[in-house]
């Protein structure tokens, strides 16, 4: 009876050892983040343009509003609008995560032809209209641009973001315009 006993005792304890390991594990994952409640929205923030013109063209007061396109969270619009670089529409961005962000993903590559004609995309790409300003004139007339995010991350606090996209503009001079969109206000080259 006493070796019965003890061995109930001992599966009892073994249990309850391995219940209070996987209640630890499920502590040290952290909150579940549910970015169908918290991503959507329109953030507020600055962009860092260049070209291999220049380095450093900021742009203070940009945003980006992020649509969520299926129930899942997992997909998005990205919709970026500024007075300096334009307005462009990113579809079908993919969304996935980490113990610490968000990151948005949409890879798609750009060739130049050799006869410098026209550029050539892994995949249908989205279009930027930019503002084109005349220094002489000073008139402004808008263009579109194909435009592709190259990467992009916001913390799940939603206060700390960065999102990269290129657009490529005049074909026979193989000139790429950087924008970074990322949270705060201009901050300058060190």
């Amino acid at each position: 009876m006493n070796k019965s006993i003890t061995f109930l005792a001992c599966t009892l304890m073994l249990a309850a050892a391995v219940v209070s390991s996987c209640d630890d594990d499920d502590e040290q994952k952290g909150p579940i983040i549910d970015p169908v409640l918290s991503l959507p929205g329109t953030y507020t923030g600055w962009t860092w343009g260049a070209n291999r013109y220049a380095n450093f063209i900021p742009s203070e007061g940009d945003a980006l509003t992020i649509e969520l396109t299926n129930v899942a969270g997992t997909r998005c619009n990205l919709h970026y609008v500024s007075p300096t670089w334009g307005e462009a529409l990113i579809k079908d961005v993919v969304i996935t995560t980490d113990d610490t962000a968000y990151y948005f993903s949409k890879p798609i590559t750009a060739t130049l032809r050799e006869d410098h004609s026209a550029w050539d995309f892994s995949a249908p790409v989205d279009s930027v209209a930019m503002p084109n300003r005349n220094p002489d004139g000073g008139t402004v007339s808008v263009s579109n641009y194909p435009i592709v995010l190259t990467s992009g991350f916001m913390n799940f606090n939603l206060d700390n973001w960065q999102i990269d996209f290129q657009a490529f503009l005049v074909p026979r001079s193989e000139h790429i315009m950087t924008m970074s969109f990322r949270d705060g206000h201009i901050e300058n080259p060190s």
